[in-house]
This record gives structure tokens, sequence and C-alpha cells, in this order.
């Protein structure tokens, strides 16, 4: 007799190349910057010498990771380890991205097969993730994010299984990629402890997660700056907060989690960062409202949903300190959406649930005719470097620059500077200048004027003004603007 293969695994045969396909065919061409360098330059450094550091050219400046990047070490090393099969850099960082947002999708179907046990809501809720629009825009961007949340669905796809070393393990992985995720572990393990079950697991998975994340930090010899004290003092208020989640009853939890919803919706409104992921995924956020109230009236079913909506509540929280003005991490918290909305659908009586699959179809199309928000493809380090290294070649100056990051991984023979006072070479006033330094100037001879590189500013602006190089020194601007 033949054995038919899981159901599981036929539904990741079914949604992962397709979802490869489409996220392959969503990505920009664009690094974010100074992410993508910063990234890029890491992976660099990694292949040189195991560890995330590089030196900008012969004789240009040390290059070591600013603070946000330097907590985040996976993703260069899954990188480097791609790069060092012969893939180029950039190539490298593009398939790990693609490859970690396809795998998103599938991770957030599979849950929802695992957890409600029906394939079709699984396959229902990965068609959601799949067709966010905002889901599909900042995933587009080489950088760990789709890897961070691919490694934390997986881990707690583990856990489900009863897989508690795989799932610490991946836990500890996922760290490394997006350090805040740790709140996620400590949340898990205090929840852990309110079932005598879950206990054993906790006890299994906490060990491999700490030692795979420490392991991490000190093979690369990671520089790990002083870290926010606005982001670590949420650590404590959070293991108050599920101290006392830990001892209160049930049904209390279901109400409390009732009630927070609509405090979510205040600050998805109130906030730009949370409110363009409104303005672009209006209809997977009002689904997944309506299946957290489903679930969450059920005592029978509100335990993922609580869990979910815990994760969501703890992320979001980091996310309005750190950036509310940036929908780029509140993106991160999409998948527990379709999640969620898959769960609603699964959690329905057998006789409904075609009509719950055929409402989240309906919603994915939708999104799907919703257009994706617009690119951000003014990345104008690649063309801005062809230019300078036909001007530079020979020439034994530094190129002196505000974004040395950006024109040192473009740039690898040359030696690139940082822009500051009294530093001699071939300065580049460019829209990074403008905006990164601009009480700096060059005093010397204009030596090129670059037309027409647009640069995407962080507030979204754009500044097409021209960039001119300058053969000379660093000085102060007297009259900055």
């Amino acid at each position: 007799m033949t054995r038919r293969p899981p159901l599981g695994a036929v539904l990741a045969l079914t949604l992962f190349p397709v979802a490869v396909v489409v996220r392959s065919l969503q990505h920009h061409a664009s690094l974010l910057y100074p992410d993508g360098y910063q990234y890029l330059l890491m992976a660099r450094g990694i292949v040189e010498h195991l560890q995330p550091t590089t030196v900008l050219g012969p004789g240009g400046d040390t290059f070591v990771p600013n603070a946000d990047a330097a907590v985040k070490p996976l993703f260069p090393l899954v990188v480097a380890i791609v790069h060092a099969v012969g893939v180029p850099l950039v190539d490298a960082a593009t398939l790990v991205t693609v490859v970690a947002g396809a795998w998103v999708v599938t991770a957030v179907a599979l849950l929802v097969r695992a957890l409600s046990g029906s394939t079709v809501a699984g396959l229902a809720a990965g068609a959601l993730a799949l067709a966010s629009p905002s889901v599909a825009f900042w995933a587009g961007f080489s950088g760990p994010d789709p890897l961070a949340v691919a490694l934390a669905l997986s881990s707690a796809l583990a856990l489900v299984h009863r897989r508690a070393r795989l799932g610490g393990v991946l836990m500890g992985l996922a760290i490394a990629t997006r350090p805040e995720i740790l709140l996620l572990a400590l949340a898990a393990g205090v929840l852990a402890l309110r079932n005598e079950g879950n206990r054993a697991v906790l006890r299994r998975a906490a060990p491999a997660a700490l030692l795979t994340a420490t392991l991490l930090f000190a093979v690369l010899r990671t520089p790990v700056p002083i870290p926010d004290w606005r982001l670590v003092s949420l650590v404590p208020v959070a293991l108050i907060a599920l101290a006392l989640v830990m001892r209160a009853p049930p049904d209390l939890l279901r109400y409390g989690g009732l009630a927070s919803l609509p405090l979510v919706a205040i600050v998805v409104l109130d906030h730009p960062g949370p409110s363009t992921l409104w303005m672009d995924d209006r209809p997977l956020l009002l689904l997944a409202a309506v299946a957290l109230l489903v679930l969450l009236s059920d005592r029978t079913r509100s335990s993922a949903a609580l869990v979910v909506l815990a994760a969501v509540l703890l992320l979001g929280a980091v996310y309005l300190v750190k950036n509310p003005t940036l929908g780029r991490y509140f993106a991160l918290l999409l998948p527990a959406a379709a999640l969620v909305a898959g769960l609603a659908v699964g959690a329905l009586p057998r006789r409904f649930r075609p009509a719950g699959v055929a409402a989240l179809a309906a919603v994915a199309a939708v999104s799907l005719l919703e257009p994706i928000p617009g690119s951000r493809d003014f990345d104008m380090f690649p063309k801005v470097a062809v230019g300078l290294e036909e001007r530079l070649l020979g020439g034994d100056e530094p190129l002196v620059t505000a974004a040395p990051d950006a024109y040192g991984f473009w740039l690898p023979d040359h030696a690139v500077k940082r822009m500051r006072p009294g530093v001699r070479g071939a300065i580049l006033l460019d829209a990074t200048q403008r905006l990164y330094e601009p009480r700096l100037t060059a005093d010397g001879t204009v030596v090129a004027r670059l037309d027409a590189l647009a640069f995407s500013r962080p507030d979204l602006e754009i500044d097409a003004d021209p960039a001119t190089l300058v053969a000379g020194r660093v000085v102060f601007d007297a009259a900055p603007g």
C-alpha cells in the first residue's frame, strides 16, 4: 500500500514555489540606505575574516556597522555563506531575502494547519500573507526583516509540533536577526509556565535559544553597541505584565484581549507608521479584527489568538518607541493578521468553512488588486559610483563622502573616507552630504558635476539636485542650506 505524503508537506510544496516566484518579481533593485549597505559590508567582512568589519579600500576608513545593524549579524552571515559558493554579494542578499519572504507565507499556512487542523484554512491564510501590499513592498528590500519573521514563525511551528530544541535554536537565530524578538521569547517563556506540559518544553527550548544566540555573537565577535535604554526599559514592564497574566484566569485574559482591540485601532489610526498599513492593507486588518473577535469570544478557541495578540502588542510597543513614523517595522506584524484570520476559519464548523475560506480568498483578491506602495527605487549610489570610478581612476586621493558605507561597497578598490573637517581628497557633495552633513562643505577645485541623481530621504522626500566632486579639503560651511 502506497503511503500518501503528509498534507503539511503537500501544502508547503504547493505554496512555497509560488511564493518564491511572486516575491522574486516584487523584489526591488534598490538597496535601502544605510541599512542595505551596512549588511553587505558586514557580509564582506565575514567573508574576509569572519568578523562583520572591513576596510573601505586600500588606505580607506575601517567600517564598523552602526548600532542598528551590529545587533543583527545573522542576515549578513547567511549572505556571506551564499556568497562563498560564488554568488555576488548583492545577488546573495536578494536570494536570501526572497527565499525568506516566501517561507513566511508558507510558515503562516503550516501554522494555521497545525493549530486548526484545516489544510484549506492554512492555504487561505498563506494566500492572505502573500497578497498583502505592505508586506510585498517592504519584503522587497534586501535585509533581515523577512528572515527574522520566517525564523520566528518556524520556531513557533517547531514548538507546536513539540520539537523543543529545534524551536529554541530557531528562536536564537531569530533573535540574532532582529533582537527585539527576545521579547517574544521572554513572553513565550512566561506563558509556558502556566501549564505543566509546556514547562518541560521550556526547559529544553530556552537553553538552546540562549546558546544559539550567544554563540553567533561570540563567533562573529560582533561589536555590540550600548543598547537603546528606551527599548530596554520595555523588558521589565513586559515581564511584570506577563507575570500578572500568568496568574490571571483564562476568562479574564479573553476579556482583556477583547478590551485591547479598540486600543490597537486607536494606535493604528493615530500614528503615521501603522496608519500607512491601514491605508494599504485595510481589508486584511479588518478581517483580522473580526477574526480576533470570533476567536476571543470562544473560550475553547482563544489560546492561540491570545498568544498572537500578545506578540503583536509587545512588538508594536517596541516599534512605537523605535520609530512610530515608519511603516516598515509595523509591516513585520502583518503575517500575524493573516495567521489569526486563518485560525478563525479553521475554528468554524465544517459546514461554514467554505464560506470562511471564500471570505479570505475575496480579501486576498482585493489585496492583490491594491497597488503595491510606490517603490523607493532611488538608489543613486551604483550610478554615481560608475561616474566616480572613471574620474578617480589612477588617482591617489581618497574619496571623501558622507556615505562611506555605500561608496565603500561599490568602489572596493579605492580608498573611501568619512567626511569630517580637515580631511583632504576628492570630496563628494551630494544628497547624503546635504542630509547628514549640512554643516560641512569643500574648499578646493571642482572636478566634476553629476546631474539629477535622485535620492529618497528617510522622510520620503526626493533630493534630485546635482552632486559635485571637489578636489580639496573638508571645511565648515559658514552658511549651510
